[in-house]
């Protein structure tokens, strides 16, 4: 499931391809995924940044190829809910980088590695509980 709020450029290409990717956002990411999150989708400059990008696998979908997770997703049904959008999608491929996968690493030791990101309202929490900013080069 992917809920996505608002009028927004990403929510029409996925009414209209039936497709999309969900990437595991990390530390090293994360300033490129907050300025994706809060620029203005129909904003024409918004794509002309230095950011690496592949094509998903199985769908023809854009991945951010430094991330070590990604879902390559088909929309199966959504449901509206006020200004928000609830997309129940069929996972059709999933991209894992070797190490996350590694278990001869201890899960302490992949986490360290992979530095996942959460957010909750515009805050950033790394995955040992403690803020981080989308602006901070040094995390």
């Amino acid at each position: 499931m992917a809920c996505i709020g608002g009028e927004k450029l990403t929510k029409d290409r996925i009414h209209a391809a039936k497709v999309f990717s969900a990437n595991l956002v990390t530390e090293e990411i994360l300033p490129i995924a907050d300025y994706f999150g809060n620029i203005e989708g129909y904003n024409e400059d918004k794509m002309k940044v230095d950011v690496e990008f592949e094509r998903g696998r199985v769908l023809n979908v854009p991945i951010l190829s430094k991330s070590p997770w990604v879902y390559e997703l088909e929309v199966d049904r959504s449901v509206v809910f006020d200004e928000g959008e609830v997309f129940f999608c069929k996972i059709r491929n999933v991209l894992v980088d070797d190490y996350v996968s590694d278990e001869s690493l201890s899960i302490e030791r992949r986490m360290n590695i992979i530095r996942p990101v959460q957010s909750i309202r515009q805050t950033y929490f790394r995955w040992d509980g403690t803020m981080a900013s989308a602006f901070d080069k040094t995390a």
